[in-house]
């Protein structure tokens, strides 16, 4: 089901939308909404389900304290059960925290968990 969202853009941004568009000879609706997908954060399509709120909550973190998590210095919350130790949920929230500083703009390319 598609939803339709009305955006107020720049004449700046929207000659951009359209310069790419007409290159691409696509509609600047279809060069919107690939932007959007490029630009989105990451996903947890991939991640089960019984994870996604603590990883979504990372969402509101300063990139401080995202860095924090990366480094392993704001532990994950306690007492989670099998299925976090199973999946090695410190490792995962810690790389999703490092997905998050990526999204916002950070220089990450060369950056180990390990």
């Amino acid at each position: 089901m598609k939803k339709k969202v009305t955006l107020e853009l720049s004449a700046t941004d929207y000659n951009l939308l359209k310069q790419i568009a007409d290159a691409c000879k696509w509609p600047i609706e279809e060069v919107v909404v690939q932007c959007i997908k490029s630009g989105m954060p990451p996903s947890l399509s991939k991640v089960p389900a019984a994870f996604h709120k603590d990883l979504l909550s990372l969402n509101a973190l300063s990139d401080k304290a995202l860095m924090s998590v990366v480094d392993g210095k704001l532990p994950s919350p306690e007492g989670k059960g099998q299925l976090y130790k199973k999946a090695d949920f410190v490792s995962l929230r810690r790389t999703y925290a490092l997905s998050l500083l990526r999204w916002r703009g950070h220089p990450i390319e060369h950056y180990e968990l390990f």
